[in-house]
């Protein structure tokens, strides 16, 4: 599916949730789906609409734009770690998201710093694109991991995985 904004990203991991148990299984790539993955499939195929339709705010040029806040929101789960940006002028709106499969075997805490480190990065991505509007200088990301912002906020000698984020 094209999705360059990642608006579609919560239906997709879905979809990359099935094709990862499916890999799990190593069978051959031409052998059917097994009865109780066939029936998950089927549903998902069922659920995923044929498009997506996101309310989604850009500036127009034409109006007089003071000031451009971004707000970046990262979380995680055991299934996969997501970021989204708003930006804040007079109303708010979502300008694009990102959700990718979780790393088997990761702590929570270290799937949260992962969703911050993504945020900080489509954050970067979407300042960039809106050179050129008075963008606030103060540019928001938020966690609800205390573990990830203790690490984030603290300058200690870190092993390499979370000293690399």
């Amino acid at each position: 599916m094209y999705d360059p904004l990642g608006l579609a990203s919560p239906v997709l991991l879905q979809g990359k949730l099935l094709y990862r148990e499916r890999c799990a299984q190593k069978s051959a790539w031409d052998n059917p789906l097994p009865e109780d993955l066939a029936v998950k499939w089927n549903k998902f195929e069922e659920n995923v609409p044929g498009t997506v339709t996101v309310q989604r705010w850009a500036p127009c040029y034409e109006e007089e734009i003071h000031e451009v806040e971004l707000h970046a929101f990262g979380d995680a789960s055991g299934q996969g770690v997501c970021a989204a940006v708003y930006a804040v002028v007079t109303s708010q709106g979502l300008i694009t998201a990102k959700a990718r499969l979780a790393k088997q075997g990761l702590a929570i805490p270290r799937l949260d710093l992962v969703s911050g480190h993504i945020a900080v990065n489509l954050t970067n991505n979407v300042r960039q694109e809106l050179e050129g509007l008075p963008l606030a200088v103060n540019i928001q990301c938020w966690l609800d991991s205390s573990v990830a912002l203790h690490w984030i906020s603290d300058h200690g000698d870190y092993r390499q995985f979370v000293a690399n984020r």
